[in-house]
């Protein structure tokens, strides 16, 4: 059961488009969509068919639909590839104007688990797991390294997931990870401000923490609450 969060305090809200990731369940973004109704938002989830469709095709659907929500502005919170699609369709497509944007678990720079992956399974990877797997790969062989950045304007923070520790969530992964992710695979430049869950790649968009500093980045700006002096 999903805990309620505290009253919304007397701020302006802005609607908040939320990307769901790799497979297209997007019934895992409704605790946060419910989250953020409580809080006052007005939310909009996008469903896209990962397996079939590749990186730009959906990135192509994406903007086409932010377009229907015929919105000047809007927040954003991107899981995992919704993270990619954003990036993809800000550089290629016209979207409206993204104010604050964040990003749960992205595999900013490509993720190591494609790579190791595909290198297994070969011709079978993108057989089991799609298209948009495939393209997840890191490097040149990859999109998600070469989707670009958000516009200038745009606030950005991310979340990532892991241990807190020297070690992550999965052994085959370098570094902490959230068992999918490695959390230096997650840094975007020009990100405005970084916060590490505990939580694996499944429970950023559960758990309460994440969901409660993504909510704290949209009225915000920040994760941290700044300190009086």
């Amino acid at each position: 059961m999903v805990k309620s969060p505290s009253e919304p305090p007397p701020v302006s809200r802005v609607p908040v488009a939320l990307l769901p990731p790799l497979l297209n369940p997007h019934p895992i973004m409704w605790p946060l969509s419910w989250r953020l109704k409580h809080r006052g938002y007005e939310t909009y989830v996008f469903r896209y068919p990962s397996y079939r469709r590749d990186i730009p095709e959906n990135a192509q659907r994406l903007a086409a639909w932010l377009r229907q929500l015929e919105l000047e502005e809007l927040d954003v919170v991107a899981y995992s590839l919704g993270s990619v699609l954003l990036r993809w369709a800000a550089n290629h497509h016209e979207i409206p104007r993204l104010r604050r944007v964040v990003f749960l678990g992205p595999p900013s720079q490509g993720a190591f688990m494609a790579d190791w992956l595909s290198d297994k399974l070969g011709p079978g990877f993108p057989l089991l797991w799609g298209r948009c797997a495939k393209q997840l790969r890191r490097g040149d062989a990859g999109l998600a390294a070469r989707a670009g950045a958000l516009s200038a304007g745009t606030e950005l923070g991310v979340i990532a997931g892991g241990t807190g520790k020297g070690k992550g969530f999965s052994p085959l992964i370098p570094g902490d990870n959230d068992h999918t992710v490695g959390v230096q695979e997650t840094v975007m430049p020009g990100m405005r401000d970084f916060a590490l869950a505990r939580s694996t790649h499944t429970g950023l968009p559960l758990l309460s923490r994440p969901a409660n500093l993504t909510i704290r980045f949209l009225e915000t700006g920040r994760f941290r609450e700044r300190k009086s002096h």
